[in-house]
């Protein structure tokens, strides 16, 4: 099933399929996701869905899921596989802002998943926290957040302002070959970064196309994050390094984060 808001602008809009192309091998995050969804239990609402990566396996599971996304192009791709794989009863997708999280069909959620950098596409800390209200307002009472984005370690943020970088080669079944070249510099805005993508393909015969997107993110260091969460209104947050829940350090590839609902008060007659 799928319903539709009004979405932005959309930088996956060209490039969803050559997204696709580079992360449908990436599962990295998958077992550490579907052991949380096992002790915390469905509905689960996947924020910033793309194209299914991760509602299929859930769905796959067992689990009833929901993604919400503002990029058409993606959520159609995500809608594609789901028909193919006979999951549609398991999976709702939904065409919105991540800062309406709860008004997606199919919660409260148990689980609300902001996977692999999505809550970085908001650029000011209002937009990050509104979206974490948001997922607070979606959960169950009784229900977990994660969120999984990059460390903004000085050596990793350095690492992306070194640019160009290639990021990644495919060869096609036609025989032509994809590059990903990706470049980012910081915006005056703190903490974004803006990001160009451009993906070159060389067909056997020797034409030449390249398609570009380019869009900003903005990172969030740990003790950042849990001033938010708290301001958002979520308890005991658990900050991890890596998708094997590896103590977090200042020189971890991941920010990996759990939180709950802060229980509402009792009201005393």
């Amino acid at each position: 099933m799928m319903m539709k808001t009004s979405p932005p602008a959309d930088p996956y809009r060209e490039i969803a399929e050559l997204y696709d192309l580079e992360h449908n091998d990436f599962d990295d995050d998958i077992d550490i996701l579907l052991n949380f969804a096992q002790v915390v239990g469905d509905p689960i609402l996947e924020v910033g869905c793309g194209s299914g990566r991760i509602l299929l396996p859930l769905a796959e599971a067992g689990f009833h899921v929901t993604g919400i996304d503002t990029s058409r192009p993606m959520l159609d791709r995500a809608d594609h596989a789901m028909r193919d794989a006979g999951l549609s009863e398991l999976i709702t997708l939904y065409e919105g802002d991540m800062r309406e999280a709860d008004q997606t069909p199919g919660g409260p959620y148990g689980l609300v998943i902001f996977s692999l950098n999505s809550l970085m596409h908001l650029t000011t800390v209002e937009d990050q926290i509104e979206a974490l209200e948001s997922a607070r307002r979606a959960l169950d009472p009784r229900g977990q957040l994660i969120i999984d984005i990059l460390n903004p370690s000085v050596a990793q943020i350095g690492h992306l302002l070194n640019g160009p970088h290639l990021e990644g080669s495919w060869t096609l079944e036609d025989g032509s070959t994809v590059d990903k070249w990706s470049h980012r510099r910081q915006s005056s805005t703190p903490q974004v970064l803006d990001t160009l993508l451009w993906y070159d393909r060389v067909r056997p015969d020797g034409t030449f196309t390249r398609i570009r997107s380019e869009f900003p993110l903005r990172y969030i260091h740990a003790s950042e994050l849990a001033l938010m969460l708290e301001k958002a209104g979520f308890i005991e947050p658990i900050f991890y390094g890596s998708y094997d829940l590896d103590p977090f350090d200042n020189d971890a590839d991941r920010l990996l984060v759990t939180a709950e609902v802060l229980p509402a008060p009792t009201s005393h007659d």
